[in-house]
């Protein structure tokens, strides 16, 4: 038998991977976008998502996950584990050089999602011997070197820009033909199926390449809904599941979720309600009620239909045999913007303090639910870890679970070290909690903040618009404020004023930071812009 074993593992050596290689679990990464942290059951929401539910009851759960406020910045830092600037993503440029404004600033931090020394997590996957897919939403850049299939998948069905009609393919600031760019596998589609919807869709391929995958060999999916994503359309059986749901208006809804964070351990007893910034007008709050309930209905409907549809992979991963050996991770690439009005996107972001692109923690805060059987020990089954995580340490950790490394070298170039760190240990419950002491940063269209620990400084570039969206123009006015998040997530007792040396030092990390990274301060780009 000693022999036998022997033998093996000098064989599984000269093959050049380890005996135990074959049971390296399948990856799903399932994103959302424009979800609010609150808003599926298993966090605190009233949208029936029992299938998300199920999975944090058999997963685990991260308290603090944040993203980069905004899509594609999250969606570069989730490829490359790096923050968004390293990667070519410091703002909102799908042209990459051919935009005139960023070939003006010139830093290679806004140019477009970098094509050398940038690594992305399937071409790293693939070489570790992962068959490669993704269906969804892309925004990683329009010219073609920048699609899906140049980045490591061997298959896909990509929207290729950042939004579209949910029910037409049409783009969605013009609701009329012909259909934005998708992408089958590296060649344009031209015309969408008369029975399309972009969730229902971006799944049916999902599922098509899970079928179709060599059961001998495991595949790394990346399913990136655009729902609950403006505009918000869904199927109106789906719709009709809401009709009472948001009677009570915003404020009621907002202290029930409140209410279910405590409960469920999310936030501490101590937490408050943040309100919103004195900017926001009583005109804009009170502005089409009616539409904007209407529109409460239809984004709930959108992601409960999201829930329905991963329903449908779970089952077709137990038929498999796959669901105990698949890795689900499951987030959203910002918080909820303030297109229903600023009440309902306060709703959505409970508990926290504004919205989408702010960094504030309304802004980056996401749910994370890791679901895999063969991999989270029974005792971690529904726990909820502690800790400041990011979007950049979904790399390492999906390199992690699946035993592959990070090259140094790819395509002929040197390789960017990965900035995140592996959340495995936390989940499988070999470490108590997430590095503490790491701080993580922020830099979005103005918009900065650095935490480390419990403590938090952030700014805002300038005030609140009246309806809650940000200042990205004039001059800088707005000013670092100080929390501890440990007993105030809703950031709203700012410390700045009586933590002085830890503003100091804090501000000192951040400033270092940006310079390290490439921040171009916007009072230049606004400079430059205006010429």
């Amino acid at each position: 038998m000693t022999r036998l074993l022997s033998f093996l593992a000098l064989f599984a050596f000269l093959c050049g991977h380890s005996f135990a290689a074959e049971q390296r679990p399948n990856i799903l990464l399932i994103m959302v976008d424009d979800m609010g942290y609150s808003d599926i059951g298993c966090y605190g929401g009233e949208i029936r998502t029992p299938t998300l539910d199920a999975l944090a009851a058999g997963g685990v759960r991260l308290a603090r996950f944040y993203n980069c406020a905004q899509c594609c910045p999250s969606r570069a830092s989730l490829m490359s584990g790096l923050y968004p600037h390293q990667a070519g993503v410091g703002d909102m440029n799908e042209q990459g050089a051919a935009n005139e404004l960023w070939r003006r600033i010139g830093s290679p931090a806004y140019l477009g999602f970098k094509k050398e020394g940038v690594v992305t997590l399937p071409e790293s996957l693939r070489e570790a011997g992962y068959q490669t897919f993704m269906a969804g939403k892309w925004h990683l850049g329009q010219d073609e070197a920048c699609w899906p299939g140049q980045r490591g998948f061997e298959r896909h069905f990509a929207l290729i820009g950042g939004a579209c009609e949910q029910f037409t393919g049409y783009r969605s600031w013009q609701k009329k033909g012909p259909i934005t760019k998708f992408v089958l596998n590296g060649k344009q589609v031209e015309k969408l199926p008369p029975d399309f919807y972009t969730t229902d869709s971006f799944t049916d391929h999902t599922l098509r390449f899970i079928e179709e995958s060599d059961p001998a060999k495991p595949w790394f999916g990346y399913l990136a809904f655009t729902a609950p994503h403006w505009p918000l359309q869904a199927h109106e059986s789906d719709v009709a599941k809401y009709a009472e749901t948001y009677r009570a208006g915003p404020e009621a809804m907002r202290e029930s979720r409140f209410e279910r964070l405590k409960q469920i351990g999310l936030i501490p007893e101590s937490a408050r309600l943040p309100q919103l910034d004195a900017e926001i007008t009583n005109e804009a709050q009170n502005a089409k009620k009616e539409r904007n309930e209407q529109w409460m209905r239809h984004f709930a409907a959108m992601i409960d239909r999201v829930d329905q549809n991963l329903a449908r992979i779970v089952e077709t991963l137990r038929k498999r045999g796959q669901f105990d050996n698949t890795l689900i991770l499951f987030l959203s690439d910002n918080g909820s913007d303030e297109v229903r009005g600023p009440l309902w996107g306060q709703v959505c972001n409970t508990p926290f303090r504004k919205f989408k692109v702010w960094v504030h923690d309304g802004g980056i805060a996401s749910p994370f639910i890791a679901h895999w059987p063969a991999g989270i020990p029974v005792s971690q089954r529904g726990k909820i870890v502690t800790g400041p995580a990011h979007i950049m340490d979904v790399f390492p950790t999906c390199l992690d679970a699946a035993a592959a490394k990070h090259p140094r070298t790819f395509a002929g170039h040197a390789v960017q070290a990965l900035e995140g760190t592996s959340l495995l240990p936390a989940l499988r419950g070999e470490a108590a909690t997430l590095p503490m002491d790491r701080p993580l940063f922020w830099e979005r269209m103005g918009n900065e903040a650095v935490r480390q620990g419990h403590w938090k400084l952030v700014r805002g570039y300038g005030p609140a618009s009246e309806n809650g969206s940000i200042a990205t123009t004039g001059p800088r006015t707005g000013k670092w404020e100080l929390y501890n998040t440990s007993t105030d997530p809703g950031e709203t007792h700012d410390l700045a004023a009586s933590e002085p040396e830890r503003v100091r030092v804090m501000l000192s990390q951040h400033q270092a930071w940006a310079k390290r990274v490439g921040v171009v301060p916007r009072e230049k780009i606004v400079e430059m812009g205006n010429r």
